[in-house]
This record gives C-alpha cells, sequence and structure tokens, in this order.
C-alpha cells in the first residue's frame, strides 16, 4: 500500500493548524477594519453632498434647529405643583436623599435575594 493510498491523519500537522487559525483570525480583523472603513468614507461623502448647495447662513439655521429639537426642558423646576401639599410630597421625591433611599433599598432587595438558597427553611 503506498502514500497515496491514506487518507489524512487527524492532527498530523499542528503547523498547518496554526496557519488557519492565525489566517482566520488576522484575515477576519483586515476584513472587518476594511469594511468600517468603507463605511466610515461612504459616510462622510454622502454627510458631503447633503451639505452642498447651501451657504454658511443656511448651515447655522440647521445646526440651531438640531439644537431645539435636541433640547430638554428641567422638569423638576417647570412642573412643581402649586399646592403646599402637593409640592411638599414633589420636593420629598425629587432630593437626593429619597433616591438615595431607594437605592438602597433596591440593593438590600437584591442582596437579600441572593442569600437565599433553595430548600432553605424559612
Amino acid at each position: 500500500m503506498t502514500d497515496v493510498d491514506l487518507g489524512p491523519s487527524k492532527e498530523y500537522s499542528v503547523g498547518n493548524a496554526l496557519f488557519y487559525i492565525i489566517f482566520i483570525f488576522i484575515g477576519s480583523f483586515f476584513f472587518l477594519n476594511f469594511f468600517i472603513g468603507v463605511l466610515f468614507l461612504k459616510f462622510n461623502e454622502a454627510q458631503a453632498r447633503e451639505m452642498k448647495g447651501f451657504s454658511n447662513k443656511d448651515i447655522g439655521w440647521k445646526d440651531i434647529q438640531k439644537l431645539i429639537l435636541g433640547s430638554e426642558p428641567d422638569y423638576e423646576t417647570t412642573n412643581v405643583p402649586k399646592k403646599a401639599f402637593r409640592k411638599r410630597f414633589h420636593d420629598l421625591v425629587s432630593s437626593s436623599t429619597f433616591e438615595k433611599f431607594i437605592m438602597s433599598c433596591i440593593v438590600l432587595n437584591i442582596v437579600q435575594m441572593a442569600v437565599e438558597q433553595e430548600n432553605m427553611t424559612i
């Protein structure tokens, strides 16, 4: 029987296995970087095409509109109730002390749930 009649042996060449593992990692890394690079290039080209034909005044107006749409009012100062009874509760739940109290209750609840065990006597 000659070597031509035999099939490949399992784990015969560690060097070939290492070559393919390195090839896959490095190859996928480079392909991913090329893909992301092309994606950023196309995005920048699309942005440049979008701004084509606008004057500096138009671009400034557009930036101001983006700022207006992205701004949010401060609800702690704008939604303050007018009645004294409701205002006290509003001040209570808006305080940092109340927030710390609620957070500590949540943490203590998590700790309590973590120490419970199956078939535990209560």
